[in-house]
């Protein structure tokens, strides 16, 4: 047996949800068509805050990025996943994009929960559902002590997930990231400079009121394919 840990992560994460199988797994290089597609289809609402949206990639640099993501979660570095509906006979749909990044300098076992959503998939709980799932990630089989979410002030939206998930706002960092480019400003771009922080930690994790739930509705895959 393998256990499923931060330096033998898991092969996917099945999840019951509003009766149906999805599953959380780290976005592939065969993935390429279906990110493509989300990213196309969400690229308005992903302007308005995500600067990398405003670069259009070539296929060559999707690749290469697809392939790096893959690499870095299988060596237990970086956790860029999706969650995704499977169909037979079809390629894999992206609901949201999840990531669980190691940004938090000082502290090596921290992680930080990003996200952004499908835009046919919005506003259907998806969002909520993929970082609810990456924390009990995080907290049960990485052994973070600490997992952080941030937003800028203006992104309601993303505010809203983070406060249904139970997080802890912790205050707002001012200028944490650096000022965007003009022109992604006068394409939509929206930056505050100020970023709400919010955080858990194991004695809040424990007392979120969701996480019994989520726990018991996740099945894992270690890296051999086993439960």
């Amino acid at each position: 047996m393998l256990p499923v840990s931060r330096t033998h992560p898991a092969r996917e994460v099945r999840i019951r949800y509003r009766g149906e199988e999805l599953v959380l797994a780290p976005t592939l290089l065969t993935d390429v068509e279906t990110i493509a597609s989300a990213v196309n289809a969400s690229v308005h609402e992903l302007r308005r805050f995500m600067p990398w949206a405003h670069h259009t990639p070539s296929p060559h640099s999707t690749i290469d990025r697809l392939r790096r993501c893959e690499a870095d979660y299988f060596a237990g570095k970086e956790f860029v996943m999706g969650l995704f509906r499977e169909r037979p006979g079809a390629p894999r749909e992206l609901l949201t994009g999840i990531g669980l990044h190691p940004r938090v300098a000082l502290n090596p076992s921290a992680l930080e929960v990003g996200y952004w959503t499908a835009t046919p998939h919005a506003r259907r709980g998806y969002a909520t559902l993929a970082v609810r799932c990456a924390t009990v990630y995080a907290f049960d089989k990485f052994g973070a002590t600490r997992v952080q979410v941030m937003c800028d002030e203006a992104n309601t939206a993303s505010r809203g997930v983070i406060e249904k998930c139970g997080f802890a706002f912790e205050g707002v960092l001012r200028n944490l990231t650096t000022d965007p480019d003009p022109a992604h400003r006068a394409a939509g771009l929206i930056h505050t400079g100020r970023c709400r922080m919010y955080a858990l930690f194991p004695d809040t994790f424990a007392a979120v009121p969701w996480a019994a739930e989520a726990r018991a509705g996740m099945r894992y895959a270690n890296l051999l394919g086993y439960e």
